[in-house]
């Protein structure tokens, strides 16, 4: 395939191509209405039998951890037992098919099976799970591992928590994630606003405003009374978190318990100076929109519970927000709908299709998957979050629809969030190393697209591009809002720059909210996915058991570990690295080895930070996949 470079122009075998992809690639707007979907999933776009190892490795972890949770007891001699006997149990009860090849060497895996069970390199339990994986595709999770699920959680833990150390309990073979050391300190709280899971929420103020009623007192209780509240809004060293989008969402009960959405404001401050190294301080939290009795402002002087209550208020808040509308619809969805219109509009041998390509790799399969399954009624959104189904579906709609594709370039973002200047915020690392990431993709769409287009003129007269163009945007395409230039695209500048932002969310974006899932968000005591008592408990007095009684019951806790655990573990590609010979043309090669270069760089610039800051290694390009493809 050689690229050739676009023209006004295009041969009727690329018309008869796109004619085929169009049958291929219809949209589908009613699985999640109203976004724009793939209706059926091509076979071109399957999964590889890569990926499915690669989930098969992760799904023999999460198996052997919970099956000693649920089934054994950690160290004991019965644990081998336990194995053996549900092994057999899930064969004998239909549980796992006997067609699965694999199966025919099942008895003479058990005897070495649990003492081996916990290292890294099992590949006889690898190979089950990929078994199973390739016999049936993801279908499998409502069908055979369903049913070997539904088989591993008899016996699971029930109940809310009476101390922590019942969360601890969960972690027998892997380790409870070391968030769980440090959760509760203010400083932690804080840093999650730039470097967490969702390191998109804050915005600089002058004021908290008429909603979120903070007073002097309030301030100079954290900050001293050489500062003040008013200063501190002069002199861009105040931040809020508002979670408004939230408000009004229905709660959720799947399962069975009663589950809390809240629409919080938490407001954070620098100290005063000059120091690099200034953290954000928490200041105050009001667990609802309105001012009152309902959501008393809370602060770190309320006491040790209340306080601990509000922040978690606020960490239920961050990641309903993160899971509906960051994630799935402001990285999955959008990139979704983006490739779909490539397929449909661009020919195989345009420069952009090629560029394109494998950014979209799997996504379409994973959005199918994640549509059919885990935000389906009863899958694993319905599950965890907050919110109905219904509701948490809705969310992601308002959250697509709310962002705006050219206000979605990187650093128009952060100015729009008052949060550009390192002067003014020097330490959150997501913008710092995101940036360093995105130049250097900048600079390689750049670098790539001045081969083919010269001028503007030669953008305007790319039919192609243009039909891309105009089907991104389309009610009956990809209803991406506010992309092109009044609804064109007139400029290499532009082209270069939305091009830059579908590969930066495709890859680095996806990844830094995307990974972080593991190592924070699979401990349900430090990021809870539901909160289990209203906001309104503040009202009185709060206690320790007040506190365990808002996170989830110990079964939630489990499913949530299993969940995103798995989320966060498969990496499958990585940046920059296309397969060998991809590129044809050969004026691409030097510009792909300066992007390589580029990347290294960057690597080793986020490494000489983290010497000098609170580790965060999520957009280091080695741990940054190619594509959304988990």
């Amino acid at each position: 395939m050689t690229a050739l470079s676009p023209d006004n122009s295009i041969s009727s075998s690329s018309t008869q191509t796109l004619d085929i992809a169009r049958q291929e690639y219809q949209y589908n707007y009613t699985h999640i209405p109203s976004i724009a979907m793939v209706d059926k999933l091509s076979l071109a776009e399957e999964f590889s039998t890569n990926w499915y190892f690669l989930l098969a490795q992760q799904l023999r972890v999460v198996f052997v951890n919970t099956l000693i949770v649920n089934r054994g007891n950690q160290g004991s001699k019965s644990i081998r037992d336990d194995v053996e006997r549900f092994i057999l149990e899930a064969l004998l009860k239909g549980a796992i098919p006997a067609r699965i090849t694999i199966l025919a060497r099942i008895l003479q895996i058990l005897p070495q099976f649990w003492f081996r069970a916990i290292s890294k390199d099992v590949r006889e339990l690898d190979d089950l799970f990929f078994s199973i994986l390739k016999e049936n595709g993801l279908v499998i999770l409502r069908d055979t591992l369903n049913r070997v699920i539904t088989l591993l959680y008899e016996g699971q833990p029930t109940g809310h928590a009476t101390s922590l150390k019942d969360y601890e309990n969960l972690f027998p073979v892997i380790g409870v994630p070391a968030i769980a050391k440090t959760y509760e300190e203010d400083e932690v709280f804080a840093y999650m606003r730039v470097a967490g899971y969702n390191p998109v929420m804050i915005e600089r103020v002058t004021t908290p405003g008429d909603r979120f009623p903070v007073t002097d007192e309030h301030y100079q209780a954290v900050m001293g009374t050489d500062d003040s509240l008013a200063a501190a809004g002069l002199e861009g060293r105040l931040y809020l978190a508002d979670y408004k989008m939230l408000e009004g969402a229905i709660n959720g009960t799947y399962p069975i318990d009663q589950k809390y959405v809240y629409a919080p404001l938490a407001l954070f401050a620098l100290p005063k100076g000059s120091d690099p190294t200034r953290l954000l301080r928490p200041i105050a939290i009001q667990c609802g929109q309105t001012p009152g009795l309902d959501y008393p402002i809370i602060t770190p002087n309320t006491g040790k519970y209340p306080w601990l209550f509000a922040k978690t208020v606020v960490q239920i808040a961050d990641a309903n927000f993160h899971e509906p509308i960051t994630h799935l619809a402001r990285t999955h969805l959008l990139v979704g709908a983006l490739a779909i219109a490539t397929y449909r509009q661009l020919p195989l041998t345009h420069p952009l299709r090629i560029l394109l390509r494998p950014h979209f790799d799997t996504t379409l399969a994973i959005n199918d998957t994640a549509q059919r399954i885990l935000i389906a009624p009863g899958g694993g959104v319905d599950r965890l979050l907050s919110a109905s189904i219904d509701n948490s579906r809705v969310l992601a709609v308002l959250g697509l629809q709310s962002y705006g594709f050219n206000s979605a370039i990187l650093p128009k973002q952060f100015q729009q969030r008052g949060v550009d200047d390192p002067n003014l915020l020097p330490v959150y690392p997501y913008r710092d190393d995101a940036l360093l990431v995105w130049d250097a993709i900048h600079q390689w769409v750049s670098d790539y697209l001045n081969l083919y287009y010269t001028t503007d003129e030669d953008i305007q007269k790319d039919t192609a591009l243009q039909a891309w163009a105009a089907e991104i945007s389309a009610y009956d395409g990809g209803r991406i809002p506010d992309f092109g230039e009044d609804g064109r695209i007139k400029t290499l500048n532009y082209l270069i720059d939305a091009t830059t932002l579908i590969i930066f969310t495709a890859s680095a974006q996806h990844a830094a909210v995307n990974f972080p899932q593991k190592d924070f968000m699979s401990y349900a005591a430090a990021i809870p996915m539901a909160g289990y008592l209203p906001a309104s408990t503040l009202k009185r007095e709060i206690t320790e058991q007040d506190y365990l009684n808002l996170l989830p019951p110990l079964d939630q806790a489990q499913r949530q570990y299993n969940i995103l655990s798995l989320l966060g573990s498969v990496y499958y590609n990585k940046l920059g690295e296309y397969q060998q010979g991809y590129f044809t043309d050969q004026k691409v090669k030097p510009l792909l080895q300066a992007f390589h270069s580029n990347l290294q760089q960057v690597e080793d610039t986020i490494k000489q930070r983290n010497l000098h800051r609170p580790t965060y290694e999520y957009l280091l390009p080695s741990k940054i996949p190619q594509s959304i493809n988990i």
